[in-house]
């Protein structure tokens, strides 16, 4: 984990609010989650993946983590030029059990040719393929559109999806799949507001 955020910028914000005192919870490659007072916070260094849940989460798709407070950027990356730390708090989903893996993970494994990380052309083979199965299985529709969204954003922001077993959890109060980290890369250029809000983060 030391590797995957170590540096000045991120002892900062575990030293400020909301992060300040929160506990350790789980990690993936590029996203960290930590829990304060039955809360779930979000940090993740990638830039396209945070804006486009956020963005699904806005328009009510249940298929993304309810994101429940968007921080935005809050800070510079330690890793690199223009990148930066992103944070949000999200709802509390829960891990597939045996029966979800086996089933979504042939799925998964036959919409992305068992290459969760796609890019370019293979994002619009993906997407076709997508729309294919969203006609035969009704019951996945919305989490497939998910998908189909997720590769849109993609292709938009010149990045990947990463459709992997690891990325998909589920909310059981509605009996949904959800895709947690849909897209991994890292840069994403931020908007006017969000720079605003940087800065004034940064100076107190």
């Amino acid at each position: 984990m030391n590797s995957l955020f170590n540096g000045p910028f991120y002892d900062q914000l575990l030293s400020q609010p909301p992060l300040r005192e929160a506990k350790y919870f789980k990690h993936g490659s590029s996203t960290i989650l930590f829990s304060k007072d039955d809360r779930l916070f979000r940090l993740t260094r990638q830039g396209c993946g945070h804006n486009f849940i956020g963005q699904q989460s806005a328009l009510d798709n249940p298929h993304v983590p309810c994101v429940i407070e968007d921080f935005g950027p809050v800070s510079p990356s330690d890793e690199g030029d223009g990148e930066f730390y992103w944070l949000a708090e999200v709802e509390w989903l829960q891990d597939l059990d045996s029966a979800q893996l086996q089933s979504m993970g042939t799925i998964i494994s036959d919409l992305t040719d068992d290459e969760p990380q796609l890019y370019g052309k293979d994002l619009e083979d993906f997407a076709s393929r997508c729309l294919d199965l969203a006609d035969k299985r009704v019951d996945l529709r919305g989490f497939l559109n998910t998908l189909i969204a997720a590769s849109a954003f993609a292709r938009e922001h010149q990045a990947m999806v990463d459709i992997k077993l690891d990325n998909i959890m589920f909310r059981a109060v509605s009996n949904e799949f959800v895709v947690a980290d849909p897209i991994c890369d890292h840069f994403f250029e931020i908007s006017d507001a969000q720079r605003a809000q940087l800065s004034m983060r940064i100076s107190r």
